[in-house]
């Protein structure tokens, strides 16, 4: 054979080079799955598992544990996890070797070298067949659980509410970490729409205050659909309010009109949101972004960020004394005025009839204020 021309054996593995670099690629990413779904499935089972037994055995309150599986089907839930993440452990301890030999065998068959056997004949596969079988087994078990579940007719420990209230001149609210709308519709009550992992405490509702907080126990949700959800909703009746207050700890804020003459809203980690403005807004947000639309600026508006961004559109016929206050932040405004981007705090005023304040501070977020017909408002 000549010098310059390769062996078959190593001609055609450097021929398909390409497609096995690709199918080592998937071979190492199948790998590589397991072994996360294998960290997943293992800490779900530690963590549903003990939970079930303790609830079944009445250490922990039904409501310190939020599901939609009863005890004894999130016990047999976290058996099933913890037999499943020991068989994906067995399955990558057959597939990963055999991986790694494979690839020793190709870059030997590509390099024209012997190849040599570099692991030894030890093997988990009796451990695989058992840990199957108990993953079946405990599947088993789960699914016999939740049909038991559905016929009895378990809802879960989710709480859902739907409470009504008389009409309140003032309106308080204050949640740890939840999202809430404020909505309007036609009727004659307050409604609250309510999904959380634990009930809705109302310190007081009369005809002149309504006050609503969320419950700060601890909780854990696990298998429980709606917990990604999770969220309040106040159908307010269209008439004149004196004041709201709302405040998030890292939830979003959203105002759909403000109804009442005065509207204070703060948040630290979440957005605030506010559609058909048109009384006066006082608007605080640490981390999150600030969006208001007004239908009319006839009351003066008080917005701030520390690192969020703030957009106020307003009607363009409108009258705006602007006092812009930043470390950092940014001004665009062509209603204002601007034909460019502004750095730094500034003072503006576009004239009208009756114009009001618009005081604005952030720390290194921007400040957009522009006409809102202009915006599709």
């Amino acid at each position: 054979m000549d010098k310059g021309k390769k062996p078959p054996r190593v001609l055609l593995p450097r021929i398909f080079m390409i497609p096995a670099a690709a199918g080592f690629l998937v071979l190492f990413g199948i790998n590589f799955s397991i072994a996360v779904f294998a960290l997943i499935a293992l800490s779900v089972g530690l963590l549903c598992l003990p939970l079930g037994l303790l609830c079944l055995l009445g250490d922990i309150t039904p409501l310190n544990v939020v599901s939609d599986l009863s005890p004894a089907s999130l016990a047999a839930a976290g058996a099933f996890m913890l037999c499943l993440g020991v068989f994906l452990c067995f399955s990558l301890c057959l597939l990963a070797p055999f991986s790694v030999r494979l690839l020793y065998t190709y870059l030997a068959a590509a390099a024209g070298k012997r190849w040599r056997r570099i692991y030894s004949n030890f093997s988990f596969f009796p451990h695989f067949k058992i840990s199957l079988v108990l993953s079946l087994a405990s599947l088993a078990v789960l699914i016999g659980f939740v049909y038991m579940d559905s016929e009895r007719g378990y809802e879960g420990t989710v709480v859902k509410e739907r409470l009504t209230f008389p009409n309140a001149n003032y309106i308080y609210i204050s949640t740890s970490g939840l999202d809430f709308e404020i909505k309007c519709y036609d009727g004659d009550n307050i409604t609250l729409e309510y999904t959380n992992d634990m009930p809705v405490i109302v310190e007081e509702s009369s005809e002149d205050y309504l006050r609503l907080t969320q419950d700060d126990s601890f909780t854990i949700s696990v298998f429980a659909k709606d917990q990604f959800g999770y969220k309040m909703t106040l159908w307010l009746p269209v008439r004149d309010y004196r004041e709201f207050y709302f405040n998030s700890g890292s939830g979003d804020i959203t105002v759909e009109e403000t109804l009442s003459r005065y509207c204070k809203l703060r948040t630290r980690s979440g957005s605030i949101y506010i559609y058909g403005a048109h009384k006066e807004i006082d608007a605080a947000a640490v981390r999150g972004d600030i969006f208001c639309s007004y239908n009319a600026f006839v009351s003066s508006g008080s917005f701030e960020s520390r690192e969020g961004n703030i957009t106020v559109l307003v009607p363009d016929f409108s009258g705006v004394n602007l006092q812009y206050r930043t470390e950092s932040g940014w001004l665009d405004s062509s209603l204002m005025g601007l034909d460019e981007r502004f750095y730094g705090s500034i003072d503006l005023q576009k004239t009208s009839d009756l114009s009001k304040y618009l005081y604005v501070t952030t720390g290194s977020g921007g400040l957009t204020v522009e006409a809102s017909n202009k915006r599709g408002e």
